[in-house]
């Protein structure tokens, strides 16, 4: 959902903000990507359509929400190949790679991975290549082929040591990885050899997340070499942790070191681990939740009677499958993927069509399957308008939106708008056509029809959305979500389209002002 927040931030300022906030603040990622995209299909930048297209993937990616990332990433992939945005493009291979490690198709993963490198190669764009070799280490890791992966995870780090500047975090990220193989391959020589390399980046270019990566590969050297000080670090570990704002980096560290915890049955640590875990678990994802109750299970398995043991597999089973269930969604999705593929190498689409494909994805709001304001602001000089024998415009928005997001939060939100667009979609017709304005607005435009049928559909539309019984607390006219409308109409043979919105408008607004009473206001009055 767009944000007006962002009204006044320029393209620029959006796509970076995007960028720094991403799997960060997944919910502010999203909601940057869709007010990029209402503003680029408004102002025709395909760029920044596409921008938002990837980034959209990657949101989707990062829930695992399978069927909505490859959506956004055939978008983005179709677009980007057509106007050559090399940049886009290597990070929608590399989205493509992870994808397809999501469903559990490495080779295919490996053929994305090796696209984004080539990419990345030609152009020169070092932490793009150091990404692409670090997903490829991660598809041997994956298989745990460790001594592969490594190779891998080396020439990333060799790639960004040659870019020094703005790539601390990259090669604390490349060496943090190379650690842990070297951990799991038992070389003390080679992740004290590494951990060297990390010393050597400047401690002023620390960002968050930089310090606990480092303590974690120090962790790692006294686990091995059997230090008393293994303890005490855990503990620094601990207290570090709550000040990283990465949450999923958090979780990886952790899940780790509980790993370590249980393997010398230091149960007390060990529980702190699961406590942490368990908190950033609260959103429910089903396959992290498995990695949770693995460790459970260990640890029931080490500290706990037959009765909690049994309760711990029991739980452990369901989870399974849940998960059985899921990967058949994932694996649908994946073959839609493929069909899609192969769609678009079997089919040469002319330019002409392509074009006119893309133009009708430019008109219609990514979100609610509506029309967007772009399209709006089209009809609205069409000449249809003044040839039409009368004219209504409608303007509509959801009551005390702001307060059913601060109640309920933005995907709820989001939700909601869907639901609206749902509606809208069912009363779309000949002469009927519904637009998302912006934000919690929405618009239809009436071509020849008469009056009554124009405020026979508004109720239509209003009662709709009222029996879908949308819980809405935070409301001071209903407990359920709800719409006010306000509309103007005319049948004059000279029409003046800008000074009917105004009123539409207006009749919008009074309508609010009198919530309580239900009233629908037109132009001209109350009805």
């Amino acid at each position: 959902m767009a944000d007006s927040r962002y009204q006044k931030w320029s393209t620029k300022k959006i796509q970076d903000e995007i960028l720094r906030v991403r799997l960060i603040d997944l919910e502010k990622e999203q909601e940057l990507c869709f007010t990029l995209n209402e503003r680029a299909k408004l102002t025709s930048d395909r760029y920044a359509l596409a921008f938002s297209y990837t980034f959209l993937a990657d949101c989707y990616l990062a829930v695992r929400d399978n069927k909505s990332c490859i959506l956004y990433l055939s978008r983005a992939k179709s677009l980007c190949e057509a106007q050559q945005y090399d940049d886009l493009l290597i990070r929608i291979y590399n989205f493509y790679g992870m994808f397809c490690n999501a469903i559990y198709d490495e080779i295919t993963a490996l053929d994305y991975y090796l696209k984004s490198l080539d990419i990345a190669e030609k152009n020169q764009n070092y932490m793009q290549m150091a990404s692409a070799y670090n997903n490829i280490a991660t598809c041997f890791d994956l298989k745990h082929n460790y001594e592969e992966a490594v190779v891998f995870y080396r020439k990333s780090y060799d790639v960004l040591a040659q870019e020094k500047e703005n790539t601390a975090y990259s090669r604390a990220v490349s060496l943090t990885n190379l650690c842990n193989c070297s951990f799991k391959l038992h070389n003390l020589k080679e992740l004290q050899a590494y951990i060297t390399l990390f010393q050597r980046i400047d401690q002023q270019a620390f960002v968050e997340g930089m310090l606990l990566l480092y303590r974690y590969c120090v962790l790692m050297e006294y686990y091995m070499k059997k230090d008393e000080k293994f303890r005490a670090l855990t503990k620094e570990l601990f207290e570090i942790q709550q000040k990283v704002e990465n949450r999923l980096l958090v979780h990886q560290v952790i899940t780790n070191v509980c790993d370590m915890m249980l393997d010398i049955n230091a149960r007390d640590y060990a529980e702190e681990c699961l406590k942490i875990l368990a908190d950033i678990n609260q959103d429910d994802d089903i396959k992290s939740r498995k990695e949770l109750q693995k460790l459970i299970v260990k640890y029931c398995e080490k500290f706990c009677n037959e009765a909690q043991q049994y309760k711990a597999y029991s739980e452990f089973h369901k989870i399974i499958l849940a998960i059985e269930d899921m990967d058949v969604d994932d694996y649908s999705a994946g073959l839609s993927a493929k069909m899609e593929l192969h769609r678009s190498k079997a089919v040469q689409v002319d330019l002409e069509k392509e074009n006119e494909a893309l133009e009708k994805t430019m008109n219609l709001d990514d979100l609610t399957h509506v029309w967007n304001r772009r399209c709006f602001n089209h009809d609205m000089e069409s000449s249809q308008l003044f040839e039409a024998d009368t004219l209504a415009i409608a303007m509509l928005d959801i009551d005390y939106f702001k307060e059913y997001n601060d109640l309920y939060g933005h995907q709820m939100g989001d939700q909601a708008l869907v639901e609206v667009g749902r509606t809208l979609l069912s009363v779309k017709g000949d002469g009927i056509r519904p637009y998302r304005y912006g934000g919690d607005e929405f618009s239809i435009i009436f071509l020849n029809q008469e009056e009554k049928e124009v405020k026979h559909i508004l109720d239509t539309v209003k009662r709709a959305v009222a029996e879908k019984h949308i819980e809405h607390a935070g409301s001071y006219t209903a407990a359920v979500l709800s719409l006010s409308c306000g509309y103007a109409f005319t049948a004059d043979r000279e029409k003046d389209q800008r000074k009917l919105l105004k009123e539409a408008d207006a009749a919008l607004y009074r309508t609010k002002a009198n919530r309580t009473k239900g009233s629908l206001y037109t132009g001209q009055g109350t009805l």
